[in-house]
């Protein structure tokens, strides 16, 4: 696969959801995350410089949406 982003579009990526097919994972810089009026709700949070530490804490069975800004 080449380098590329791969984007999904909010009712996709809640239909997903939805129906158990996916979780979010929240990876906006802490700094940014801090000022946020609020979290998504449901999401696993993992600071993005903490990823390599905590990837073993994601499931496996699911699609990984990854959310950051």
């Amino acid at each position: 696969m080449q380098n590329e982003e791969l984007r999904i579009d909010p009712a996709e990526a809640k239909a997903r959801l939805d129906a158990g097919q996916a979780i979010i994972l929240d990876v906006v810089a802490p700094h940014v995350w801090q000022q946020m009026h609020k979290a998504i709700a449901g999401a696993v949070r993992i600071d993005p410089h903490e990823i390599d530490r905590h990837y073993h804490e994601l499931p496996r069975d699911k699609e990984i949406i990854a959310y950051c800004t």
